[in-house]
């Protein structure tokens, strides 16, 4: 039987429809179920999780040396490697983007720093049995499955374009290790590995960001996330102890003279909405006054702006989620 020409026109729109909104569709990928990011470790910008998995009590192959082939022996084994026990969270992101590894690589140096991270290794793949080398990953992470393992260790681009990075913090008298992976598996196509070994200690808001760091942040990203600048519970006076905080704002600001800032206020997802809105807002407005009062900072160059809980850097579930979503951040205006 014929369709009619209405139906037929229908049918040749969907098809359209279906081909334009197709690589739309696969690219709007959600964390998978059950997954979190860690506290310590905050997410690359759009990146999604792809692998998660949690162990409360394992033990950990922590590896800062090549592969080796000791005297006499037939076979590649690890050196420079020994084992930690403790809660064991693996993550594995995957990252949209043609120049992911370099934006990841600056993104976590500075991440991983602020948040007080010795960094043990800094690592980029050269050779297969090298740190960071295919072969070196295969048997560094034989405890992955294997498509997460393939996607750390592989690559479709015929060059090797590989990172790895361990560091250790001491937290709350507690000592936290982590190791990373970052791969190029194919042309805008990158997956990184995050192990952290140690309790779920969450980040210290105290923790500040340097007038050098957000000069990195805003140039490498265009925009910096601050945290040490205090309001109390649903107010929007700025309280002692955010001195440092906008201290180095300020110094950022004067060391770049031509710089304009969106300072753009975020809130947990508490209470009502439009009250949340114009709290953040209010916020911001704080800020600029401080730095225009304390600091002599031009009003010109900053634009108040607020979002209330529209941009979450984490969950709004629970009080520490809430807590790292009640921010300061400078977002670069373009000129």
């Amino acid at each position: 039987m014929r369709s009619k020409p209405g139906e037929r026109m229908n049918n040749i729109i969907k098809i359209i429809l279906t081909i334009i909104l197709s690589p739309l569709l696969t690219f709007a990928q959600n964390d998978i179920e059950g997954s979190k990011d860690h506290p310590l470790v905050l997410r690359f910008p759009g990146s999604v999780i792809v692998y998660y998995n949690k162990i409360e009590n394992g033990t950990y192959k922590y590896t800062l040396g090549p592969l080796v082939k000791p005297s006499g022996e037939d076979s590649y084994s690890l050196s420079d490697s020994r084992n930690i026990e403790g809660s064991i969270t693996r993550i594995q992101y995957l990252i949209k983007d043609e120049n992911g590894v370099q934006k990841a690589v600056n993104y976590y140096k500075t991440a991983l720093e602020n948040a007080g991270f010795e960094l043990t290794a800094f690592t980029k793949s050269d050779k297969p049995m090298d740190v960071a080398g295919r072969n070196w990953i295969l048997a560094e992470y034989v405890g992955l499955d294997n498509k997460a393992k393939s996607n750390i260790a592989g690559t479709k681009t015929g060059t090797d374009n590989r990172y790895f990075i361990a560091g250790k913090a001491t937290k709350k008298n507690q000592q936290v290790f982590l190791a990373m992976v970052i791969n190029e598996f194919d042309k805008g196509e990158v997956y990184i590995q995050v192990d952290v070994i140690g309790p779920d200690i969450a980040l210290d808001k105290q923790e500040l960001v340097s007038a050098e760091t957000i000069a990195n942040e805003i140039n490498n990203f265009g925009h910096c996330t601050i945290y040490g600048i205090y309001f109390d519970t649903d107010k929007a006076e700025i309280k002692e102890g955010s001195e440092p905080a906008l201290e180095e704002i300020a110094k950022y600001l004067k060391n770049n003279m031509g710089v304009i800032l969106y300072v753009v206020g975020h809130t947990g997802m508490m209470g009502n909405l439009d009250f949340q809105i114009a709290l953040s807002k209010s916020r911001a407005d704080a800020v600029i006054k401080a730095l225009m009062n304390r600091y002599l900072i031009g009003s010109e160059r900053l634009i108040a702006q607020g979002v209330g809980p529209f941009s979450p850097v984490t969950t709004n579930q629970n009080v520490h989620g809430r807590e790292r979503n009640q921010r300061i951040e400078l977002v670069l205006k373009n000129f």
